[in-house]
């Protein structure tokens, strides 16, 4: 062989690892790329969760507050209730006004009279 052919031949064999080493770290430079995308990944989904965690507490920690604020209202607003109808009670009394259960007995006492006058009624009708 001559010296051209001799020097084609390295030239394309000089090429050829040039273009396989090429090939190769643009292979690598892919799984590379997958790599760091999959680290990535995981490092941002780890935050997530982190931060998701945090957020629930924090969630969970309000709701209780605002259903313990919540409880602290409803007997606020029966102790207030309960002193409230203590006082107009009380006021009530103090100015004449029968109360609730006095009305009761006065009604009653009043049906049973009735039966008696109407029982006495009936007697001397016959």
């Amino acid at each position: 062989m001559n010296q051209t052919g001799t020097q084609v031949r390295m030239d394309m064999k000089s090429l050829m690892d040039d273009l396989s080493k090429a090939g190769r770290d643009m292979w690598l430079a892919g799984l590379g790329a997958v790599a760091t995308v999959e680290e990535e990944t995981r490092s941002v989904f780890r935050t997530l969760v982190d931060k998701g965690k945090a957020y629930e507490a924090h969630d969970t920690m309000i709701e209780r507050a605002a259903g313990q604020a919540a409880e602290r209202v409803r007997g606020l607003r029966k102790r207030m209730e309960s002193g409230f109808q203590d006082t107009s009670q009380a006021m009530l009394h103090r100015i004449g006004v029968p109360s609730h259960a006095e009305i009761e007995t006065l009604i009653s006492r009043v049906e049973q009279l009735t039966a008696k006058v109407e029982a006495m009624s009936r007697k001397e009708g016959l």
